[in-house]
């Protein structure tokens, strides 16, 4: 999947845009101690085997005749926090695929913008890290990371890691991107209570990913009687269910309702949720794209 998503995305990583400045933790001017793909000018240096042939300025080459490339200062001002939802609900059906691809093409673009990137999995009483840091190296560990967690969450296997819980706000400085990727569903099926989130809203730039598919958020549309089978999301037994034309419209209707309820919770409290419905590397990159260049 990680090789899928750098092959799918490459160089056009996700347009993250905060929707406020993150509050400074340094004061005064300073610079980065590693060097990156910003926009403030650092050096100028000769050309050395291994550095991007992208990086050669032509200008200065071409005045002093030899290979030239530019230093800029990394901005890593921004930090990204992605928080996993893996709840046996979201072992129903591809919502762990969806889930795996959403959390890889986001750490992935962070990676790319040169922020500093997270990831935690929630837990009703706490968040366990997964680890956050910045850099290449750091980056692949932490991906595939999350590929495992999301893996083990897709095949129903409740048992996590030895992970260090750790509180949000040692890892994610105020005003830092936290995206919090879930189906946002209780054991029973219906909308969670928002209070959970309450604080994430008011510190942080707070941006819900709901990951609902078309059983979901909607009904799938059916013709005549029906015979289907259900996994029931918490146990996992799998049971055949009739349904009528009459049933089916019944369903269709609360599911509906129960989604809209689910978006009229976070624009009550200033956040625009992103809806990822389908589990495919083009579908779910395609919504947060269109996602933060409409911010």
């Amino acid at each position: 999947m990680r090789s899928e998503i750098v092959r799918s995305i490459g160089r056009r990583p996700v347009p993250i845009t905060p929707l406020r400045p993150a509050i400074q933790q340094t004061s005064g001017e300073w610079l980065s101690r590693q060097a990156g793909e910003g926009l403030d000018f650092r050096t100028y240096r000769s050309y050395n085997l291994g550095d991007d042939p992208r990086s050669v300025h032509l200008a200065t080459t071409i005045r002093t005749g030899e290979q030239t490339v530019i230093e800029r200062v990394a901005l890593r001002d921004l930090c990204l926090l992605v928080v996993l939802d893996c709840s046996p609900s979201m072992a129903v059906r591809r919502k762990a695929d969806m889930l795996l691809s959403a959390a890889l093409i986001m750490i992935y673009s962070g990676v790319r913008m040169e922020m500093r990137v997270g990831a935690v999995i929630a837990e009703e009483d706490g968040y366990l890290s997964l680890g956050m840091g910045s850099g290449q190296r750091f980056a692949s560990r932490l991906l595939a990371r999350v590929e495992d967690v999301c893996r083990s969450a897709g095949a129903g296997n409740e048992s996590l890691p030895a992970l260090r819980r750790v509180p949000l706000k040692r890892l994610l400085p105020p005003g830092g991107i936290l995206m919090y990727m879930s189906d946002f569903l209780d054991e029973g099926g219906e909308v969670r209570a928002f209070p959970a989130f309450a604080g994430a809203v008011r510190r942080y730039d707070f941006i819900p990913v709901v990951i609902q598919d078309e059983f979901e958020c909607s009904f799938p549309e059916l013709h005549d009687d029906t015979l289907m089978e259900f996994v029931d999301p918490e146990t996992g037994v799998l049971q055949d269910v009739w349904l009528s034309p009459e049933e089916r419209a019944r369903l269709r209707s609360l599911h509906e309702e129960r989604f809209r309820r689910l978006e009229h919770m976070f624009h009550a409290h200033g956040a625009r949720p992103i809806h990822i419905g389908e589990p495919g590397i083009g579908h779910v990159y395609t919504a947060m794209n269109r996602y933060f260049l409409a911010r």
